[in-house]
């Protein structure tokens, strides 16, 4: 394998993209939906201000600058699926255009190997949606400027962790499109089967396990057992905590595997810091933001499978393109 090679390839892959009316089309509604989010989110931000400073609202409500950014979070991993789609439409058919047109023979019949495409391939696409997420958060600040909301150190790192975490969102949706693109012999059955597979890594699996959960698990037992004799308040106050303790942890692990609600909860850390702070036991308002890395402290789970699905789709298409006869 030669670093020089993959790198050549995944500059062409970069450049085949950039330039393509496709990628360029799905780019300006993606900034187009983005920008409307982000403007939604900036309207909100700017009326809590205002509320606040005519005493109005209290002032636990004051948002921060970060949570203008919240809209990109919709905009890719919520309501909207411009974001995954164009991850999708990256990596479909990179691999059945070049059997379909024949072009792959003659590029592995010169001195490059197999795993060096793959690897140029790859590189190339998530090189694309880095430089996508930058066009993105970018707008995102002009717009910000535009208000002159300037954010602060602390939470420029929020914004950088954020991005880092889109970016291997959409590389994993990415990865998945380029995997199906291996085992498929047509670009319409890859699009078909990736868009199948993206509803169902995103949405399907959350909501089965969700269902799966509730069944397994049925009613909180401590409102059944109530009007027992034999049970004390403080009994049935113990089930309800065990109940509904073991419960979290199965509902922890359905979002865990699921691609989406592991980007949904590490942004909502960043984006929303103060729906995850804890202000029992103290009447002091504190705004300061832990560092980063604090918050982000009890989420290693979410940034685990986060980067897991990227690398376990990787390897997948690694092994299946090394394996395929392309004769």
């Amino acid at each position: 394998m030669d670093l020089h090679r993959i790198r050549l390839i995944a500059i062409k892959e970069t450049q085949d993209h950039l330039t393509s009316f496709r990628f360029i089309g799905l780019l300006f509604l993606l900034l187009t939906v983005c920008g409307i989010f982000v403007l939604k989110e900036t309207g909100t931000y700017l009326e809590g201000i205002r509320s606040c400073s005519s005493g109005t609202s209290s002032i636990y409500n004051l948002p921060y600058t970060i949570n203008i950014f919240g809209g990109i979070r919709n905009a890719i991993g919520g309501s909207s699926i411009f974001g995954m789609i164009i991850a999708v439409a990256l990596g479909f058919d990179l691999i059945t255009k070049e059997r379909e047109s024949g072009s792959i023979k003659a590029i592995l019949s010169v001195p490059i190997y197999r795993d060096e495409v793959i690897n140029g391939k790859a590189l190339g696409g998530i090189i694309v949606l880095a430089i996508t997420t930058i066009i993105v958060f970018i707008l995102a600040f002009a717009l910000l400027l535009v208000h002159s909301i300037v954010p602060g150190v602390t939470e420029l790192s929020y914004i950088f962790m954020f991005w880092i975490f889109t970016v291997l969102f959409l590389s994993g949706i990415f990865i998945m499109s380029l995997t199906i693109s291996t085992f498929s012999k047509t670009s319409g059955m890859s699009l078909v089967f990736s868009l199948l597979a993206l509803l169902l890594i995103t949405s399907v699996i959350y909501t089965a396990g969700s269902y799966t959960t509730e069944f397994i698990m049925g009613p909180d037992p401590s409102m059944e057992y109530q009007y027992i004799d034999s049970l004390d308040s403080n009994e049935l106050y113990q089930m309800s905590v065990d109940y509904n303790k073991n419960r979290d942890e199965l509902m922890q692990f359905v979002e865990y595997i699921s691609i989406r609600m592991d980007y949904w909860e590490l942004s909502k850390v960043l984006t929303w810091p103060q729906h995850s702070r804890d202000y029992s036991g103290s009447w002091e308002l504190d705004r300061t933001l832990p560092p980063v890395g604090e918050a982000l402290a009890s989420m290693w789970g979410y940034v685990l499978f986060l980067i897991a699905y990227p690398v376990a789709f990787f390897g997948i298409a690694y092994v299946r393109l090394m394996r395929t006869d392309l004769r």
